[in-house]
């Protein structure tokens, strides 16, 4: 069993790449709370505790971006690693601007994130 390495709350709406990116943090020794949604993520106060924020771009009720900024506006500014399928010059200004501390595209390897969560928790 992996030693505990912090806690990351992991937003993502397609379940099978919440689960595999759940299971992959987990197996590196990072506490996992994750969530299907920006609504349910702003209900609970995981991010609260959190060391580290992982968060989609598509989310079903609004953009990972704009969770970024409502999260960081409530004061709950952590570390963030945007994740999406468009890797382009306008999502990752998009990420730049709403203060992501790293962008990943999809596909991604999971050692990659697993690097991004360690420096940043380990930066912070």
């Amino acid at each position: 069993m992996a030693t505990y390495r912090g806690n990351i709350v992991l937003v993502e709406d397609d379940i099978g790449l919440n689960q595999a990116l759940s299971r992959l943090l987990l197996a590196a020794g990072f506490q996992v709370t994750s969530f299907d949604s920006a609504a349910s993520t702003l209900a609970s106060n995981a991010s609260q505790q959190a060391d580290c924020l992982v968060i989609d771009v598509h989310l079903p009720d609004m953009t990972g971006y704009e969770l970024k900024r409502r999260l960081d506006e409530s004061g709950d500014v952590r570390p963030t690693i945007i994740i999406t399928a468009h890797d382009d010059a306008t999502s990752r200004r998009q990420a730049q601007n709403a203060g992501a501390a790293a962008f990943l595209a999809k596909p991604f390897a999971g050692r990659t994130l697993v690097d991004e969560v360690t420096r940043l928790i380990d930066h912070d």
